[in-house]
């Protein structure tokens, strides 16, 4: 037999599963609500959510290998008293895309308690789990930037030069994850919506008062690098 034999069958079981996938990945990042509604309604099912997740993880892995191993090699430096608050940072470095996704679920589900939303904490982590989606993609293109304006070794002891590729970062950070943030309130709005059992404008309030929160802190953060690249350098 021909090894297109073998493979025809395969493409004909692999093609609907495929088209399956795309749409439904479609419908959440552009019609989140039709893909919430169409989730069943008694069976919550974490695999998926916590595999979007663990995407995110293994990018922002890759992201923060400069800080991680900033921090292995303090540890190699410091007194063994500081060690715990190192392993702290460490930890919560690597392990904040799953921090993130435990502590959006969190507070909306507390702030949804506002407007006596009805569903379970699970259904809840599930819905924000599928709108961390647009986060892998800002942490992608986060990532690539970065690549384009990486700071040449031997300017990393001039404070003037380290202060403007610091503005430049903070102005990446901020220019990705504001739109991604937005993104996601999207998502995670219509999500709500479906997990608690909340009308739109209930569920937009419990998402976006503390997105507009995160926003916030990003556009603080920018403007206290740019302050202080004007401050080393005198020119932005």
């Amino acid at each position: 037999m021909k090894i297109s034999d073998y493979i025809s069958p395969l493409q004909e079981i692999a093609s609907p599963r495929i088209n399956s996938f795309f749409r439904q990945l479609r419908l959440l990042c552009l019609s989140p609500d039709t893909f919430f509604a169409e989730l069943p309604v008694k069976r919550v099912d974490l695999k998926i959510p916590a595999l979007i997740v663990c995407s995110l993880f293994l990018v922002e892995i890759v992201g923060n290998y400069d800080t991680i191993t900033a921090y292995t090699r303090t540890l190699e430096l410091t007194d063994p008293s500081a060690h715990p608050i190192i392993y702290v940072g460490l930890f919560a470095t690597a392990l904040s895309p799953f921090l993130a996704w435990v502590s959006y679920s969190a507070v909306f589900y507390g702030v949804s308690y506002l407007y006596k939303g009805r569903g379970t904490f699970l259904r809840t982590l599930a819905n924000v789990g599928y709108g961390c989606v647009p986060l892998i993609v800002g942490a992608l293109l986060h990532l690539a930037l970065l690549q384009l304006i990486s700071l040449p070794v031997q300017d990393y002891f001039i404070p003037s030069r380290v202060a403007a590729h610091a503005a430049a970062v903070a102005l990446i950070d901020a220019g990705v994850a504001i739109p991604v943030l937005l993104w996601c309130g999207f998502l995670w709005t219509a999500g709500m919506r479906h997990a608690r059992s909340l009308s739109t404008r209930q569920a937009l309030v419990t998402v976006f008062v503390p997105v507009g929160l995160a926003i916030g802190a990003k556009i603080v953060l920018l403007l206290w690098k740019l302050v202080s690249a004007r401050v080393y350098t005198g020119v932005l």
